[in-house]
């Protein structure tokens, strides 16, 4: 049903002029001696019986009633032919086959190959080694849902966005999706837009549900979702700015060791985002250093939508908890897990196993032991990544003991103002290599 609605609401949103983008400054009347229409925007006078001597320049109307288009770089995107699944049938183990699975094709063969995982270690852990292929090959994974709120439906607004925002310019580009800075063209406020394709078979109903969960949420740690376009094939999801983006960009940016300071105040804010869902009967899910997101007062907010391509293949499995892929469940303790890689990565760079193919990584989740920090850091650090990386859900260290812990009691307030001072320094050399690199051109 909502693949249905979504594709009426696609035919109706491909042509980007339309009578109703310009609602004021127009006056249109019939000449009493040849017929024709006068007074009408110049864009329209082809489809119609216009006087065109007598059309209206619309780029001359006021600002707020100017019909405004989006540039065609925005809706150049592509749906890639590499993340498209390639599980097809049911795997099945049959020990005579030449990887012990019979079901595979010749693309997903060949990712075995490239991950390095042997025959010998596909026949230790068969049972587990078909739940990574199928993660791998973007698995829509069941999760404990506690929630009893009742769901509002939201809807997409089938217009132009371009009528409403200024689309300033491109933060980010993806293989299926781009990232823009927009401002309110009457609140002058800046937002971000996260601008993907349509697509046949595009999951409408998943998107809305998803819509709605988080358009309930209010969490001073929850990045705020504003509203939905649907407009020329491709979508537009319109949210909170976070100028200093996520959290994988800061670690990679940054080449020193991050304070332990820092480090306890991003991992306590986390943790408080985290409280709220979990509260609320939700469960993060997608919980990595790309979903934690900076602004410039040194906020640190969860990012709870994934945009993900349903077609996708999870190519970012470093922060999965081994639960998800041994039971293929997700629980609260999920979210307590990824914490705890998130720990790693602000102490070591990299979350673990950063280099490996991403069936590898989700092998060595599952069959390695879990991950430690360096020694070099506090005894308190340690301690609290450890308990976040307890390899049994059932025995991981919970969410409330969590925010008990010397670590975060000792850090939750001290490393807010070293982390917006190591976000500006950031910014700044990044400009200052920009700048640079310019120069030289």
């Amino acid at each position: 049903m909502g693949n249905k609605q979504c594709q009426e609401s696609l035919s109706k949103s491909k042509s980007d002029i339309r009578p109703l983008d310009v609602k004021k400054c127009i006056s249109i009347k019939r000449d009493p001696l040849t017929g024709k229409l006068i007074g009408v925007p110049k864009e329209w006078a082809s489809h119609l019986d216009a006087d065109q001597q007598q059309v209206v320049e619309t780029n001359k109307l006021p600002e707020e009633v100017r019909t405004h288009r989006l540039p065609d770089c925005i809706l150049d995107i592509k749906n890639s032919i590499e993340n498209q699944k390639n599980l097809k049938q049911q795997l099945k183990i049959d020990k005579d086959a030449n990887l012990c699975l019979t079901g595979l094709n010749v693309e997903i063969e060949k990712e075995i190959y490239n991950s390095g995982v042997s025959r010998n270690e596909i026949v230790k852990d068969t049972v587990n080694f078909i739940s990574i292929l199928e993660i791998y090959d973007g698995k829509e994974l069941s999760q404990k849902q506690t929630s009893n709120e009742v769901m509002t439906q939201t809807d997409f607004l089938i217009e132009n966005p371009a009528q409403k925002y200024i689309f300033n310019e491109q933060i980010e580009k993806g293989v299926n999706c781009k990232l823009y800075k927009i401002i309110d063209r009457r609140l002058n406020q800046v937002f971000v837009a996260k601008v993907f394709k349509f697509y046949d078979n595009f999951n409408c109903y998943r998107l809305k549900k998803e819509l709605s969960l988080v358009q309930q949420l209010e969490c001073p740690n929850i990045v705020k979702y504003h509203e939905t376009y649907l407009h020329s094939g491709c979508f537009f999801i319109i949210q909170e700015y976070m100028n200093f983006g996520n959290l994988r960009k800061l670690i990679k940016l940054f080449d020193k060791k991050i304070d332990e300071s820092i480090i306890g105040y991003i991992l306590y804010q986390i943790l408080l985002g985290l409280k709220y869902l979990h509260f609320k009967g939700k469960i993060h899910k997608h919980l990595s250093s790309k979903k934690v997101l900076i602004n410039q007062k040194g906020d640190i907010k969860l990012l709870i939508m994934d945009y993900k391509n349903q077609f996708k293949k999870n190519k970012d499995p470093y922060w999965i908890a081994p639960e998800i892929i041994e039971q293929q469940i997700i629980e609260e303790a999920s979210d307590i897990w990824c914490l705890g890689i998130i720990a790693y990565e602000l102490s070591e760079r990299d979350p673990p196993y950063f280099d490996e193919h991403p069936i590898r990584v989700m092998y060595n989740i599952v069959n390695q032991p879990a991950p430690k920090i360096s020694k070099q850091r506090s005894t308190l650090f340690q301690d609290f990544t450890q308990k976040c990386l307890i390899k049994n859900y059932k025995n991981r260290t919970t969410l409330r003991e969590l925010l008990k812990h010397d670590f975060i009691i000792q850090n939750r307030e001290n490393g807010k103002q070293g982390l917006i001072e190591l976000c500006k320094r950031m910014d700044t050399d990044q400009k200052s290599k920009l700048k640079k690199s310019s120069s030289l051109k």
